[in-house]
């Protein structure tokens, strides 16, 4: 028998550890070896043979078997007499060292061994405890007698059957020797000692031929070389910690310590090695997984380490498996696939992945596995994008969409277009002409399968890529893709709750994006209402973001997807007429949190700015990003992804105390303001071209502008986030978002150098050049407007003329009545009382300062409150009206005290 285990140093492989096979027959104290035999039958030997102990042989000095074999029957009771010793001190010595050295288990085999003989594999073995007459007299086979030889590999032997005896044999008989006849004890103590042990078997049993010495445990011997190629392949991860064999505490099923009970044939082979090896690397992925939500909040070294020991530890079991090239052919394909997506998910070795991603490729080609193929390719096309390879990403996904149409393949046409896609989402260009058509060629051939709900994703992510950009007609564009997509609203298909709700969201933010303030209201209530509807619904997950897109099933399915295709396709059940493409979309507490912060929006373009339901929301918005991040505790994914939502959390957390900042801003609760930026401080992390980064920079200068920290205000101003004087390139690599923040700081910084101190009529005339071609055209409403204000407000060295203020207080004016922002009109309408008004008397003049007046009180802004009761006095003043004028004069005062009240106890 055959142990496919780890060998001993200095001994071979096979039964016994021997190459050379000699046979020769061992006798066991009898006269004539073939009596043995019939031996088996007796009812005395075979229950001791059947019930034995096999324990480590006593191993015998060379002079002493030579010695015994020749003088048996001289010194039989010696003989008798030092066995009994030497097993009684085996005895002792066994109890002391590791029992794991006994063997108890019954081996079949020694059933159908002769009981006074066996075969020798070592030409160097002498036979020991045979009679010496028959130990000198050579052993001659018979020309046609088979030898019997036992084969290294294990099998079922048949029974012993009598053997007659040869011919050489029954004519020259041998004499009996005068030995004296054995007692029962005697004869099991001497088969006991001459049955061969293996070398390489758990009992640990030394071979006749080898000199007697001590037996040391060794319980690192059996999983040595797997630990150290464990060791070795974690030891390649550059983004992991080398990993040695003692850190890890080894499972109980992988134990180094040889037990007791096994059987030789129980011992696990290669493939069995490998399958544990499996397993572990499984459970160490899952281990990390689950922890990995702790280690994204808090990035400390000990988590981090590890996490990192965990994931190392599994890929460097995935290497030993794969390295022993005894995985079945399916099997190697789908644990390179998740060999090389960890990898790319976990770790920098990129040139490790795409060698696997290669070689799995080739493995899957040559055994046909196309869905196995199709999924590398898949992320082998990721993995080059995310190297920052665009183009080779490019010419690689549209060399895989051209095969998978070639082959007729749809639904990894499917898979590869829209993988194309979310590549121009990420650009810097979105909406160029390449990807547009390739998202039309997705609506095309939706069409003409039936894949409705295909149809509609492909049409609501144009009208996304649309809304990214924000140009002049993007609004006209996204509203076209609204349409496209509601052309199917009636079939059932296409009602998946996150399209729906996606769909509504989409619409609302052109809404707001158009300031229509009586459309936004309709629109955020039929949100409110779908997601309300949802909250019963569970197809929708709270903590799942996988989003299954419906797919016609075509003839051959089953060989180009499978559950083990890199998790892009599903296969639909067998009594589905589908197939399901994945997405990622938002889970269910994400789209609370985004419904919540657009209905606070919404409510900022209603009449009243000071609505509490307004504050209700963004606090509602805050609780549901604490559930999310209750609710993902323990929730698996890998690292980049935890860090990812957690990163997404904290800027949507930041977000909100913007908005809730900016909101007090404006109505001169600088201490409000104040608390806000010390949340932000302890959260926004001091990173260059984040538009949250931005935002909180905005909302610092806004603070200390409000306060009359003019000098602090235009630093921040002046950062070089905010600089606009960037070339083509760099323009068309920033969001609109970073563009029209840093359009509001050039507004700001304008109107911070109108006070005399810090006057500076160069710098203005060459920040309004710049702004001009950039405002003008500007898609944004609110920042057309914000910049004709400016324009009609600033004074320059020389003067603007007075019909280009005019033109731009009009248009101001008109703007913001057409959005309904209350601030602003405010703004526009007390400049038009200073520009057009001052020193008039009429009542247009008298009616343009209650107009203002009145709208400054709705706004809600003390300081415009003031300014504008300011104007108001004036007014009266030159009508006439002292005491009108000296009431209005009086409010005016009451409101600036108000304000620098506020300003003194923030200074202090």
């Amino acid at each position: 028998m055959t142990y496919r285990g780890s060998l001993p140093h200095d001994q071979g492989s096979g039964f016994n550890g021997q190459h050379n096979m000699n046979n020769q027959y061992m006798q066991n104290g009898f006269d004539d070896g073939y009596e043995a035999w019939s031996s088996l039958n007796s009812p005395q030997l075979q229950p001791q043979y059947q019930s034995a102990m096999f324990v480590a042989p006593v191993d015998y000095h060379s002079n002493q078997s030579n010695q015994q074999s020749h003088n048996h029957h001289n010194h039989h009771n010696h003989h008798h007499n030092a066995l009994q010793r030497q097993q009684q001190q085996q005895r002792q010595h066994m109890q002391t060292q590791n029992a794991n050295y006994q063997f108890q288990s019954y081996n079949p085999s020694f059933d159908q061994i002769p009981a006074g003989g066996y075969q020798q594999n070592n030409a160097n073995s002498s036979a020991q405890m045979m009679p010496s007459a028959q130990a000198q007299q050579p052993f001659q086979q018979p020309p046609n007698h088979q030898p019997y030889s036992q084969t290294n590999d294990w099998q079922h032997m048949p029974p012993p059957m009598p053997v007659p005896s040869p011919s050489f044999q029954q004519s020259q008989p041998l004499a009996p020797s005068p030995t004296p006849t054995p007692t029962p004890t005697q004869m099991q103590m001497q088969q006991q000692n001459q049955i061969p042990q293996r070398v390489n078997s758990p009992a640990m049993a030394q071979s006749p031929q080898y000199a007697a010495r001590e037996l040391v445990p060794n319980n690192h011997n059996r999983h040595a070389s797997v630990t150290t190629r464990i060791d070795q392949a974690a030891n390649r991860v550059s983004a992991s910690p080398r990993l040695t064999s003692h850190t890890v505490t080894r499972s109980p099923s992988v134990s180094s310590t040889r037990s007791p009970a096994l059987m030789p044939a129980l011992i696990p082979h290669h493939h069995d090695t490998n399958s544990l090896l499996l397993c572990v690397a499984e459970d160490m992925f899952a281990k990390a997984k689950e922890g990995c939500q702790r280690v994204a909040e808090t990035l400390d070294d000990q988590s981090l380490h590890e996490y990192q020991k965990l994931v190392a530890t599994g890929l460097g079991c995935y290497e030993v498996a794969l390295g022993s090239n005894k995985l079945a052919p399916r099997l190697e394909a789908i644990v390179r696939l998740r060999y090389a997506n960890i990898l790319c998910d976990e770790t920098n070795n990129v040139m490790e992945a795409e060698t696997a991603l290669t070689k799995g490729i080739t493995l899957c080609e040559r055994n046909r596995f196309a869905d196995l193929k199709y999924g590398m390719q898949f992320l082998q096309v990721k993995l080059l994008f995310s190297q920052r390879k665009g183009r080779a990403a490019m010419i690689a996904v549209d060399a895989r969409i051209r095969d998978a149409e070639v082959l007729k393949h749809i639904h990894w046409v499917y898979a590869y277009r829209f993988l194309k896609s979310t590549f121009y989402l990420q650009s810097s260009s979105p909406t160029e002409t390449h990807a547009l058509e390739n998202l039309r060629a997705i609506t095309t051939l939706a069409s003409q399968r039936g894949d409705r709900t295909i149809f509609v994703v492909a049409s609501l992510i144009e009208g996304l890529s649309h809304l990214r950009v924000m140009k002049e007609d993007s609004i006209v564009r996204i509203q076209a893709c609204i349409a496209q997509a509601a052309k199917y609203q009636l079939e059932d298909s296409v009602h998946i709750l996150q399209l729906d709700v996606l769909t509504l969201m989409l619409d609302l933010a052109c809404s707001l994006h158009q300031k229509s303030s009586n459309v936004i209201g309709q629109k955020m209530q039929a949100l409110q209402d779908r997601m309300d509807a949802s909250h019963k619904d569970t197809s929708w997950s709270l903590t799942n973001t996988d989003m299954l897109l419906p797919i016609r099933k075509q003839p051959g399915n089953a060989q180009i997807i499978s559950d083990e295709s890199g998790g892009v396709l599903r296969p639909g059940s067998e009594y589905d007429s589908n197939d399901y493409l994945v997405m990622s979309f938002w889970n269910k507490l994400e789209a609370y949190t985004i419904t919540y912060t657009y209905s606070s929006l919404a409510f900022l373009y209603q009449q009243n700015r000071h609505d509490p339901r307004i504050f209700m929301m963004w606090d509602e918005a805050l609780g549901q990003l604490q559930k999310t991040h209750s609710h993902m505790k323990g929730y698996p994914h890998t690292l980049e992804e935890a860090i990812r939502n957690e990163d997404w959390r904290k800027e949507a957390i930041c977000y909100l105390h913007i908005l809730r900042g900016l909101h007090h801003a404006t109505s001169t609760k600088w201490d409000e303001v104040k608390k806000c930026l010390d949340q932000l401080e302890s959260m926004v992390k001091p990173e260059l071209g984040s538009v949250i980064t931005l935002y909180a920079m905005y909302l610092s200068g806004i603070y200390h502008q409000g306060t009359g920290d003019l000098n602090t205000a235009g630093v921040i101003y002046r950062d070089p986030a905010f600089h606009l004087d960037f070339d083509n390139a760099t323009q068309g690599r920033r969001r609109s978002a970073e563009f029209d923040v840093s359009l509001l700081a050039a507004f700001n910084l304008i109107w911070i150098m109108q006070e005399p101190a810090h006057r500076n009529d160069a710098v203005t005339l060459e920040m309004l050049e710049q702004l001009g071609p950039l405002c003008i055209g500007h898609p944004n409403l609110e920042i057309r407007t914000a910049y004709n204000l400016v324009i009609a407000a600033v004074q320059t060295n020389p003067p603007i003329p007075m019909t280009t203020v005019k033109t731009h207080l009009s248009t101001a004016l008109n703007n913001a009545k057409i959005s309904g922002d209350v601030q602003t009109l405010s703004i526009a309408l007390n400049l038009m009382r200073a520009k057009l008004f001052q020193s008039i008397v009429g009542d247009q003049a008298l009616k343009s300062a209650k107009a203002a007046s009145m709208q400054a009180k709705r706004s809600g802004n003390t300081l415009w409150m003031s300014v504008a009761d300011g104007m108001l006095a004036q007014s009266y003043d030159v009508q006439g009206q002292a005491a009108e004028a000296q009431k209005a004069w009086q409010d005016a005062t009451n409101y600036a005290t108000q304000v620098f009240q506020v300003v003194k106890t923030e200074d202090e």
